[in-house]
């Protein structure tokens, strides 16, 4: 700064501070809530009935009917397990329920071939990604 071209007089902020203040609040608040939206992971055949209650699509009702039939039964072998045995599980809120973060320990019912190694390998010929060797051809170009 140049005291000759400018002024060396404190100038006030042309934001308030508490305006600054309150959009860094509005931040920390939307953080905050993304952080609370997180999925975590619950299994259904170790969480309490308080615990199946934090994953969204279950209430009190089904979360006790999720314990009871598993004292009942048993643990739970996967979600078609889980779909049958408790009334008021499908299969659309079972796709729901694996969504906000609910596991069958060792059954999960998603697994991409991908992950277990079974993806198309790189260079390997398949319908999709088979091209002619050989040089490339110039392909005229219409006017």
């Amino acid at each position: 700064m140049n005291p000759f071209t400018e002024s060396t007089v404190a100038v006030p902020l042309k934001t308030p501070l508490r305006t600054v203040l309150m959009r860094s609040g509005v931040c920390l608040a939307l953080l905050g809530s993304a952080y609370a939206n997180t999925v975590h992971a619950v299994d259904v055949n170790a969480a309490t009935a308080a615990q199946l209650e934090g994953v969204r699509g279950i209430g009190p009702k089904t979360a006790q009917v999720i314990v009871d039939e598993r004292a009942r039964g048993g643990r739970f072998e996967s979600f078609d397990d889980l779909s049958d045995r408790v009334k008021g599980i499908g299969p659309a809120k079972v796709a729901t329920l694996q969504a906000a973060g609910l596991t069958v320990q060792g059954g999960l019912a998603v697994v991409s071939g991908a992950s277990q190694g079974g993806g198309v390998k790189p260079g390997a010929s398949t319908p999709d990604n088979r091209r002619e060797s050989g040089p490339l051809r110039a392909v005229p170009s219409r006017k």
